[in-house]
Formats: structure tokens, C-alpha cells, sequence
């Protein structure tokens, strides 16, 4: 079990490594550009095979060439899609889907159905999952209607939101950690970030009020989380 699992932690690195490291922004944007008639296409998919192969061994060619294979498809599919993030990650999730159910195939591993079964029914577990929920856009929502009133003209489109969600689940996940050292920190960061650009009065005291609000709901949500863990 523990070599099959050392075996799939290869061929995620691999991915990592001729996916980001070793593909040069040049040839995205060539692929974006030219599509399938990209030689850097072609060059990639060379690349992610070779990669691969020195990780996990010449013995699993097969499935190193059918997984290229995929991988090449998968990346001409996402050079006709629209460039931005939401294809991006459909596109990596692909790619780590195929190199899962390779290594299912491979290994014959076969998910446990008590375990699974243990896994639906365990309460700890959907606390936490609706915790960590709560804390993203239910809870930018509760949010923008409590502060509605006092709204001011926003910046960047949404990126206030997606600021909200990632910095409430950073606290929550502190708070269940009982670092709180570093929420300070957090909270003394953001701080200077953002009332130092609020030159008006008005904008500042929007932005006291709704992370305020934003940093209570996280705190609430941790310190609940770690007394039903506990």
C-alpha cells in the first residue's frame, strides 16, 4: 500500500513539475493562440510523458502513455475554452482525476464501503463541512446585507468577497488551531492594506464595519467547530 501510494505521489509531482515548472508562459499563450496547430502543444505533451517516466519508472510506459495521451486532449480541449481561471481549474482537475484513476487501475485499489459509510454518518465530519460552507458565501451575503446601507462605490469586481472568504476561513482554521498569534498578525496586515488606500472617512469606517462582522462570524464558527470536535 505504502509504495502504491509513494507511486502516485510521483506522478502528482510530475504533473506539478511539467505543468508549471517546466511550460514556459510562452507556450501557453501560443497554445491560447494557435490552438492545435501550437508545436509548443506538442512539445508539452512530449515533456509531461518524459517527466513522468523518470519519476515513476519505464515499467509503466502503458500507463504513462495513456495518461499523456489524456493529458494532450485535455489541453487541446482547454486552448478552444475561454482563458481564465474557471477553465484553469476544470483543466487541473482533469489532469488529476486521469492520474488517480490510473493509479486505481494500476494498484486495484477499490474504495472501502464501511469506511465510506462511516465517513457519511460522522457528524464531526458535516459540522465542519457546513462550518467551512457557512464561512464563504453565505456568509459574504449576510455580510453585504448588513452593511448595505452604508455600501460604497467597490474596486475590483468581487475581489472584496473572494478577500472575505479566504480571510474567514483563514481565522476559522486558526481559531480551531488555537493559533491566534497569527490572526493578529492577519488582522494588523489587512489592516494597514486597506485603511491606508480609504482616504475617506465614510469608506473606512464601511470597511471597520464589515470585517467586524466578517471576523466575528470566523471566530464564532472556529471556536464552535473546536468545542464539537473536541
Amino acid at each position: 500500500m505504502e509504495s502504491s501510494i509513494i507511486w502516485l505521489i510521483k506522478l502528482l509531482l510530475a504533473h506539478f513539475i511539467s505543468d508549471f515548472w517546466w511550460q514556459p508562459s510562452k507556450w501557453v499563450k501560443d497554445k491560447e493562440r494557435r490552438k492545435i496547430k501550437s508545436i509548443y502543444l506538442y512539445w508539452h505533451i512530449l515533456v509531461t510523458g518524459i517527466t513522468a517516466i523518470l519519476f515513476v519508472g519505464f515499467s509503466y510506459w502503458k500507463v504513462v502513455l495513456i495518461i499523456t495521451l489524456i493529458h494532450g486532449l485535455i489541453d487541446v480541449a482547454k486552448s478552444y475554452a475561454k482563458p481564465g481561471f474557471r477553465n484553469f481549474a476544470i483543466d487541473q482537475i482533469l489532469h488529476v482525476l486521469v492520474i488517480a484513476a490510473s493509479w486505481v487501475l494500476v494498484f486495484g485499489h477499490q474504495p472501502s464501503m464501511p469506511a465510506i459509510n462511516d465517513f457519511y454518518v460522522n457528524s464531526k465530519f458535516w459540522a465542519f463541512a457546513a462550518g467551512i460552507f457557512f464561512l464563504t458565501l453565505p456568509a459574504s451575503i449576510i455580510i453585504g446585507q448588513a452593511t448595505s446601507q452604508w455600501a460604497v462605490p467597490a474596486g475590483l469586481k468581487n475581489a472584496g468577497k473572494y478577500i472575505g472568504i479566504i480571510e474567514r476561513l483563514l481565522i476559522c482554521l486558526l481559531v480551531y488551531q488555537a493559533h491566534y498569534e497569527a490572526i493578529g498578525l492577519l488582522i494588523t496586515g489587512k489592516s494597514i492594506l486597506r485603511y491606508n488606500s480609504a482616504n475617506e472617512e465614510v469608506k473606512t469606517e464601511y470597511l471597520l464595519i464589515g470585517t467586524l462582522l466578517s471576523l466575528s462570524l470566523a471566530f464564532a464558527v472556529g471556536l464552535a467547530l473546536k468545542a464539537i470536535m473536541q
